[in-house]
């Protein structure tokens, strides 16, 4: 069987973030089978590479999808696409092919631990092209392409150090068995329980209340939670103190982005202090300052907001 590169040229994905990105004609093309992959249309950046010709989009986790030009794919961050470009002609119906080989033969090789990459997949092999095994067409199965409309209102964002939103702290416990049992939660770098691990006695002055705190260790590093109760903290998580005051929206949004980043960090490469304050959060802005407003209207437009702004301010 011949080997990927043998009939492809590979390609490493080259552009931003989908939210980056102004409304306009090319297709881009994100990781999954939603909609062929194809997340929205939009005016591309002169640094993003622009795919011209019929081919296949492969996603970071092994899934392959059929696509025709004019499209750009993901390519920010540790999770980009690669873009398969046919050394010679292959119809949409061969394209197909090589697609159905990769989600079902292929892609359980990848994984959030185990990305694809060019290097790991020009050495793979696929069967050789037989017209006999093209059963189906292709190109009357890929989405059809919609009336483009510009949306009335999209929210500009920025990146905003966590350092210069917050003074970030580490909790102040080290061993849990330690701590005499009582009635403060104790917060840890756990997902479960708003990260409670249990309830302890400790010294007021050790306790806080109405704060971020963000994980530094374990599977779920950068999990962020809220805490709009007085509670004690572990050293395996960082207290968020806003240096300027932040509507509870916000507060909310920011642990809502923060969940965007955890693919940065595992087991193997763990976060701290220093790196936590290098970390960024995409917020929405106006004028490089926080745009409260927006983030309040995007916040509010959940149909639960308003039970839980009520739950979460009262008394």
């Amino acid at each position: 069987m011949p080997k990927i590169e043998q009939l492809f040229k590979l390609h490493t994905a080259v552009a931003s973030g989908f939210v980056n990105y102004a409304p306009g004609d090319i297709a881009y093309i994100t990781n999954g089978f939603s909609n062929n992959g194809v997340v929205g249309f939009v005016k591309p950046k002169s640094s993003d590479s622009v795919y011209r010709f019929t081919g296949l989009a492969v996603s970071a986790f092994g899934e392959a999808t059929v696509q025709i030009p004019p499209f750009i794919a993901r390519g920010n961050g540790g999770s980009g696409l690669v873009v398969l470009e046919p050394l010679k002609t292959m119809t949409a119906d061969q394209l197909g092919y090589v697609a159905a080989h990769f989600n079902t033969q292929i892609r359980w090789r990848f994984s959030w631990s185990r990305m694809a990459t060019v290097d790991r997949l020009k050495a793979l092999e696929i069967p050789r092209l037989n017209s006999r095994l093209v059963r189906y067409q292709i190109r009357p199965l890929l989405p059809a392409r919609a009336e483009v409309t510009n949306p009335s209102w999209k929210p500009q964002f920025r990146e905003f150090p966590l350092d210069s939103l917050f003074r970030l702290e580490a909790g102040d416990y080290y061993n849990a068995s330690d701590l005499p049992e009582g009635d403060i939660p104790l917060v840890s770098c756990g997902d479960r329980n708003n990260g409670i691990m249990g309830f302890v006695k400790v010294p007021e002055t050790k306790t806080y209340c109405n704060k971020l705190t963000i994980s530094f260790n374990g599977m779920d590093t950068l999990t962020t939670k809220y805490h709009p109760y007085r509670f004690a903290a572990k050293d395996d998580v960082a207290i968020c103190s806003p240096r300027n005051p932040l509507k509870l929206a916000t507060l909310f949004f920011v642990q809502l982005m923060m969940g965007r980043e955890k693919w940065r960090y595992n087991y193997y490469r763990k976060c701290f202090m220093e790196k936590l304050k290098r970390q960024t959060v995409a917020l929405p802005a106006k004028n490089r300052r926080i745009d409260e407003s927006t983030i309040e209207a995007i916040v509010g437009s959940s149909p639960y907001w308003s039970f839980l702004e009520k739950r979460f301010t009262q008394g």
